[in-house]
């Protein structure tokens, strides 16, 4: 008898394990500072001739959408962006649903009011030349 509940409590730690790993592997930290709904603009700062403006909702659960207009040579245009975004080590990841690359960048919080963000890989690649800020909108 006492074999079968050494083995029994084995088998539940086991089982335990298994289910803690499997809901922490997939989980990611989130800045909370960054939760909310925010706005931000450039111009020339991806492309030169490009003025670009966006709100973005970031969400607590790691999901967010962004709603951009570009404009160029009196054409403008919409998009509307959804993906997941975490923190980790100090640097913001954004992964948009359309795409399989990780956008990175370190970013800093400025008060309340604002995020400085500013690039370390687009699209896949290494770029440290992309620097913007985003306001927060829904301040209480």
């Amino acid at each position: 008898m006492k074999k079968v509940s050494t083995l029994f409590y084995v088998a539940v730690f086991a089982v335990f394990s298994i289910l803690i790993l499997s809901f922490t592997i997939d989980k990611k930290d989130n800045d909370a500072k960054l939760v909310g709904i925010w706005k931000g603009f450039e111009k020339d700062g991806q492309i030169d001739g490009v003025e670009k403006h966006w709100i973005q909702q970031r969400f607590a659960d790691g999901t967010y959408v962004i709603m951009f207009t570009a404009k160029q040579d009196c054409e403008v245009e919409t998009m509307t962006e959804k993906g997941k975004w975490w923190t980790e080590n100090g640097k913001f990841y954004e992964a948009a649903s359309s795409t399989k690359d990780i956008d990175v960048y370190n970013y800093e919080v400025k008060g309340e009011e604002s995020v400085e963000f500013k690039s370390i890989k687009l699209s896949g690649k290494d770029n440290n030349t992309y620097i913007f800020t985003d306001y927060k909108l829904d301040l209480k």
